[in-house]
């Protein structure tokens, strides 16, 4: 599919066929693996390409992360005691 040569800061570019064949666009994400003596690069998609896809509960919207985690911590310690 084509070579592509290493950087001094690391980088490399992927060939415009790869990209054009998978749809990877600037700011994309790729989850990098070492598999024996290959590098293997997939796309990586984001909780983001979730939006929309997901009802959330009334008591979780327009709440930040930090506020649905202690939400949740404190749902679970009150099982907990009621077990």
């Amino acid at each position: 599919m084509g070579k592509t040569k290493i950087t001094r800061k690391g980088q490399v570019t992927i060939p415009k066929e790869a990209r054009e064949k998978l749809s990877l666009k600037e700011s994309d994400y790729l989850e990098v693996k070492v598999v024996g003596n290959v590098i293997v690069m997939e796309r990586f998609e984001s909780f983001n390409t979730l939006k929309g896809s997901l009802k959330i509960p009334a008591k979780y919207k327009n709440k930040s992360w930090k506020e649905i985690e202690e939400i949740a911590q404190t749902e679970h310690a009150i099982e907990v005691i009621n077990e």
